[in-house]
């Protein structure tokens, strides 16, 4: 809704996040997040790094990039299951994840409304110079500071 009202605004950015995550203990943290329910739901999404999303808006200005909607995640997509398996790999933890069967049992025993799954082109991004690192080594970085107790 936000996008269709600045849709007729001239000199804009609009910078798509999805499924923020970084290094920090926060609730809002989708890494923390996953050690907190008890069962997960099996998605595949486009996540984005919190402070390299912020570094890369801020670059948008300083390289003065074409105005105009910027899906700013990291390249590629990652599934709930391979993100648990990377936090076992990095130490983070030692919780053994449960999943739902499927996403019907994850609405009626967990879901308050519907997930939005999905995966987002960063080409536009990327070609404007501004794209970020791939999601695998944004995501194992973010494990390892945690699991390491450094937060910067």
């Amino acid at each position: 809704m936000g996008e269709e009202v600045l849709e007729s605004a001239g000199n804009r950015y609009i910078w798509r996040l999805h499924i923020p995550f970084n290094e920090e203990i926060s609730p809002r943290n989708y890494l923390q997040k996953l050690l907190y329910y008890d069962s997960l739901l099996e998605a595949e999404n486009s996540v984005s790094h919190l402070g390299e999303f912020v570094q890369k808006c801020i670059e948008c200005f300083e390289k003065e990039v074409e105005q105009g909607i910027y899906n700013m995640t990291t390249p590629g997509s990652v599934t709930t299951s391979k993100v648990t398996e990377w936090m076992l790999e990095e130490g983070g933890t030692d919780k053994q994840f449960q999943f739902f069967v499927d996403e019907e049992q994850f609405m009626d025993k967990a879901a308050k409304r519907p997930r939005l799954n999905c995966v987002l082109d960063t080409t536009k991004a990327e070609k404007a110079g501004i794209g970020m690192r791939p999601v695998e080594e944004a995501i194992r970085e973010s494990m390892w500071k945690m699991a390491k107790n450094v937060v910067i």
